[in-house]
């Protein structure tokens, strides 16, 4: 029997990006593999999705997240990101920038499932944001990273979360193994600072290593 309090409950998956980025768009794609265009909105919009992964059910919530709450409110709610930013809007990724240094800052040294996703790839001649600068910033944080379009595709946006949730429910399934002692090691420490200033990536781009990637 476990003692943890989130043993049984929903996978929360926050939905982060600018208003121009597509967000509700990857989402609603997601979800019923529908397109809508982008939409503008005062309010957090939550979903409840219950689908199959590796043969086994999953209760997932999938928050699309508005402007107008404290960013922080949102990462303190979820497990799990999906950071989108528009390959045709440089604005939009460093937005997308700066919410993956807010959840290292805020939840802390220990990596969160978090997927840097490049919308609009259908969009093509608009382009602004390069896939290299994708891989690198995904790198830099060591999440997943993907450029999809959900305008044109659902599969890549399925396999995209898809992804994420596999990647959330093996790391809630750590969490709730029985409880050890951890300590934050110095180095665990430095780790962290390096992130935040761009050294632990530039290392890893000098030695080649790259995370998971798609381009569908």
């Amino acid at each position: 029997m476990t003692n943890n309090p989130n043993a049984n409950r929903a996978l929360r998956v926050a939905i982060l990006g600018s208003s121009q980025s597509g967000k509700s768009a990857v989402t609603v794609r997601y979800l019923t593999k529908r397109y809508i265009g982008e939409y503008s909105s005062s309010k957090d919009f939550l979903y409840h999705h219950t689908l199959t992964v590796d043969e086994i059910k999953t209760d997932v919530e999938i928050m699309d997240t508005s402007s107008c709450k404290c960013i922080y409110d949102h990462i303190a709610w979820a497990d799990a990101f999906v950071v989108v930013y528009s390959i045709c809007d440089k604005d939009s990724f460093h937005a997308a920038r700066s919410l993956l240094e807010s959840i290292a800052m805020y939840k802390g040294p220990r990596r969160f499932p978090i997927i840097l996703l490049g919308n609009k790839r259908d969009l093509e001649h608009s382009r602004e944001v390069p896939v290299d600068d994708g891989q690198e910033l995904s790198l830099l944080w060591q999440c997943q990273f993907y450029e999809v379009s959900a305008a044109e595709s659902y599969i890549g946006v399925s396999l995209a979360f898809q992804s994420l949730i596999r990647e959330a429910k093996s790391s809630a399934s750590l969490k709730n193994l029985p409880p050890m002692r951890r300590k934050t090691s110095p180095a665990m420490i430095g780790k962290m600072i390096g992130i935040v200033f761009g050294k632990t990536g530039s290392k890893a781009l000098r030695n080649g290593k790259k995370r998971p990637s798609l381009s569908i």
